[in-house]
């Protein structure tokens, strides 16, 4: 009789792939844009596990975690999407089988010399604006500061974006737009409007 952990590794060996693509849209600084698709439709496990990974990326109980985390929604996306679990369960029950768009995760690299704080309010209010204000998307932001666990690695911060628009009837559109070279380059615009016009350039 096959067992349990035999059908559950079984099905992860089996899983879709899901593939990534970076800085499609030129090199900028401290700021590097990945986006994420399906390989196939068959046996996707979402994106939650992936997410999740992103909100607790070790395994010691002190470090293993992310410094901050929070989510920024559309004006009209229902208050039952404020909880993260419920979002990502949604979206990825919601996904249609023939949309092989799940994701795209913006990194943005903080200043050293500059208050952990200041560069989440100002990452936030891109979110809030532009992915949230002006695409209609919904956004998790994620907060990691290495150095606290002893690594060399600059603090960043991830702003993981499902590649569906989030209406007052749930998930709507793929933004197609998003998920493209294009997409990197109007984010990457949206963003340098943001800290100019804050002053910090």
């Amino acid at each position: 009789m096959t067992s349990m952990t035999a059908l559950v590794s079984a099905a992860w060996d089996t899983a879709a792939e899901l593939r990534s693509f970076i800085n499609g849209g030129g090199v900028y600084p401290n700021f590097d844009f990945t986006r994420y698709w399906w390989a196939s439709s068959d046996n996707r496990p979402g994106i939650a596990p992936w997410v999740q990974k992103k909100l607790k990326p070790g395994n010691d109980p002190e470090f293993g975690q992310a410094l901050r985390a929070g989510l920024v929604l559309p004006k009209t996306a229902s208050g039952d999407y404020m909880n993260l679990a419920f979002l990502l369960d949604r979206f990825d029950r919601t996904l249609p089988s023939y949309e092989q768009h799940a994701f795209v995760q913006m990194k943005f690299t903080l200043p050293g010399d500059e208050p952990l704080h200041v560069g989440w309010e100002r990452v936030r209010a891109f979110a809030l604006e532009y992915l949230a204000g002006e695409r209609g998307l919904a956004a998790v932001i994620v907060l990691h500061n290495p150095g606290i666990a002893g690594s060399g690695n600059a603090p960043h911060i991830h702003v993981i974006v499902p590649a569906r628009q989030l209406t007052a009837n749930g998930f709507g559109a793929t933004d197609k737009g998003l998920c493209s070279d294009r997409g990197q380059e109007e984010c990457w615009a949206a963003w340098q409007a943001l800290v100019t016009e804050g002053g910090v350039a």
